[in-house]
């Protein structure tokens, strides 16, 4: 019998380990983003580009659509539809660091941010869900 475990940083296979990188920054297990149990604790900031009113109203606006939790963590978002969120609302706020900045937010790495980015440029479901931001955010 095949025995595949998981392990963060590593998943062992039949013959051997294979290394996988950890996305998350705090300990969070691959899944975990977009479930709606992550919050913003008081202690944690949001990033400079992110503050002020017309950020809160556009992340609120994404709230209330039910994108986003109160926290504006990903609320039921694939990994494509948080990265096309994150480049949809910087545009908006003329953010130039997206990646950055919603890395540190959701506490994602950056270069996985983008990685989802480019996978969903590649996704015709990408046009639908980039067409109800535009109606969200706009």
């Amino acid at each position: 019998m095949i025995k595949i475990g998981k392990v963060i940083g590593d998943v062992i296979e039949a013959g051997g380990v294979k290394n996988v990188t950890n996305n998350y920054y705090d300990g969070r297990q691959p899944g975990d983003e977009g479930n709606g149990d992550m919050v913003v604790e008081a202690d944690e900031e949001v990033p400079e580009p992110l503050r002020g009113e017309h950020a809160e109203l556009l992340m609120e606006s994404l709230v209330d659509a039910g994108m986003l939790d109160e926290g504006w963590q990903p609320r039921g978002l694939s990994g494509s539809e948080q990265a096309l969120t994150a480049r949809a609302v910087s545009e908006r706020l003329g953010i130039n660091d997206v990646w950055q900045v919603f890395g540190a937010l959701w506490r994602v790495k950056p270069s996985t941010l983008r990685a989802y980015f480019n996978r969903a440029l590649t996704q015709k479901k990408s046009l639908r869900f980039q067409d109800l931001l535009k109606e969200t955010i706009d």
